[in-house]
């Protein structure tokens, strides 16, 4: 039987998901505030509004998980420079060094998922995730 690649990715994507909340699971952090932290850790501060469409979830939402990290001490909000109306968020020390911890577990968690492929396929699955990743972001205009 052969499978298309859509349903290939259909398939994989629940299964990969509950695989990514066991792996932050191992630092109390939800996959959201993980990406939350992640995106803090590459670009900070950065608007909550940045954030919400950065990470592709409502406004209310990311209102609801930075109130979370910062009632954790892993985030903080402070006022925009420019726009009054405006909050940057930033990471803490804390997060910070949650964020690190809870990436180097997450790598280990991915990497051991990754170890079933022979190396050729390894190749073969970054090129191909990069050149889709590629392809989103370019229609979504990211």
């Amino acid at each position: 039987m052969t499978i298309s690649p859509a349903d290939a990715i259909c398939a994989f994507v629940p299964p990969f998901l509950r695989f990514l909340r066991e792996g932050t699971a191992q630092v109390d952090l939800s996959p959201a505030r993980f990406q939350i932290l992640q995106a803090l850790d590459q670009e900070q501060p950065c608007s909550m509004v940045d954030l919400a469409e950065r990470l592709s979830v409502t406004k209310r939402n990311i209102t609801t998980l930075v109130d979370g990290l910062e009632g954790d001490g892993l985030a903080m909000r402070r006022p925009h420079p420019t726009d009054r109306r405006s909050k940057l968020v930033a990471l803490t020390k804390d997060g910070e060094a949650t964020f690190r911890e809870a990436a180097k577990f997450q790598r280990k968690h991915l990497e051991s998922l990754i170890a079933n492929l022979e190396p050729a396929q390894q190749d073969v699955l970054v090129s191909a995730l990069v050149q889709l990743t590629d392809a989103i972001t370019t229609k979504r205009g990211a």
